[in-house]
């Protein structure tokens, strides 16, 4: 019996920006690229019939050359091995305006090395003969005009089309049913958009497994391939998916794992009784130089005790000890003591200074006056961060 076998990824955001790693940056993005090489080497071990990419396979619009050369070769790779490839934008890649130009993806398809559908207003569909069958491969592209509380379908008035002994969608958005953090709020569709006998609904966006049984078939998530933020850390893994779909029945689903580097956030209260420093350092988990470690620190310091705390100070000490360390203090308060003993809080200087320049922006008449005051507090916010303020 035939059957159709295809590698399904998404989600990959390659070359995100990552500027807050500082130095760590390029080793990150490498963390992205080296994920999304290994889906591309599985395909060319296993040599699956076709190589879907169901959106956001870059973070932004304009990555940079380096990313774009790599991911154009990989794509070479695999049509060189009678891999067909066909690809969607995701709200990442996808342009929100004619200022942002055009998806990067267009580039790999003037390659000649893969089909990219392009079109957020329109299903464009290919069709392929895989050991006797016709498989039509089916994509629409991420519309950014669409309300995030729409059915992208019916709001567009677009159906599945349908065609083909085994028809295959590609979409980026979310699916009724499926549980997603609020940032991730997008236009949702629902299983009775999926007409009668279709196969397969290869689904982006989402960035953990998901999949959905069909009357006929699977929608199917595969997740990021990478953890793009700290909202990721609880996923116990990152991947991809393995879809044989046999010409009867349902198809048949495997999920390979990436290689994901571990995140983690520790919450730490600072007592109002110790070194704030040491007290931050007895909390933290044992060194691992894979993990991104972000901590949360919370709590009052004294004010004689105020000096004793440095954002710089507490990371050169754990230097060394794990892959990065963000440390979020902006919770944290300094306590000052009347003669009466009766605490006081007070603001820190980043709170501070916004307090001043919100009193100077209510009281300004003046358009361009308004302008200058914007652009100094936004330059005095960044040199405040650089230089450890919270």
């Amino acid at each position: 019996m035939a059957t159709v076998k295809l590698i399904h990824t998404a989600d990959n955001h390659l070359d995100p920006k990552l500027s807050y790693l500082g130095s760590k940056m390029m080793e990150r993005r490498k963390d992205f690229m080296d994920a999304f090489v290994s889906v591309v080497n599985t395909a060319l071990q296993r040599k699956p019939h076709l190589f879907l990419v169901s959106g956001d396979l870059f973070d932004s619009v304009n990555p940079r050359n380096p990313a774009r050369t790599q991911v154009i070769r990989a794509f070479r790779r695999l049509h060189s091995e009678g891999i067909a490839c066909f690809m969607i934008a995701g709200n990442h890649d996808m342009p929100k305006s004619v200022e942002e130009g055009m998806s990067p993806l267009q580039e790999i398809e003037a390659s000649g090395y893969a089909r990219f559908f392009s079109s957020p207003e329109e299903f464009e569909v290919e069709h392929l003969r895989v050991e006797g069958l016709d498989v039509a491969v089916a994509g629409v592209s991420y519309s950014p005009g669409v309300p995030v509380d729409e059915n992208p379908l019916r709001y567009m008035n677009l159906r599945f089309p349908r065609e083909g002994d085994v028809p295959i969608a590609m979409l980026h958005y979310n699916f009724s049913g499926v549980k997603t953090p609020a940032s991730w709020k997008a236009p949702t569709l629902v299983k009775d958009d999926v007409p009668k006998g279709y196969k397969y609904v290869a689904l982006g966006h989402v960035h953990s497994r998901v999949v959905i049984e069909l009357e006929d078939g699977l929608a199917a998530y595969p997740g990021s391939t990478e953890r793009r933020s700290f909202a990721e850390e609880g996923d116990p893994s990152k991947g991809f998916l393995w879809v044989e779909i046999p010409q009867e029945g349902k198809p048949r689903v495997e999920y390979i794992e990436t290689r994901a580097r571990p995140m983690k956030t520790v919450n730490v209260e600072v007592s109002p009784s110790e070194d704030p420093i040491e007290g931050i350092l007895s909390s933290i988990p044992p060194p691992d130089v894979g993990l991104l470690l972000r901590l949360v620190v919370k709590g009052r310091i004294p004010l004689a005790k105020l000096s004793s705390y440095s954002r710089a100070a507490l990371l050169k000490k754990l230097e060394g000890l794990f892959f990065y360390v963000v440390i979020d203090d902006s919770e944290l308060r300094c306590e000052v003591e009347t003669p009466a003993d009766q605490p006081i809080e007070a603001k820190s200087p980043i709170e501070a200074f916004k307090e001043e320049f919100s009193l100077m922006l209510s009281k300004t008449v003046s358009e361009e006056e308004r302008l200058v005051l914007l652009h100094a507090l936004k330059l005095g916010l960044q040199k405040l961060e650089e230089s450890g303020g919270w």
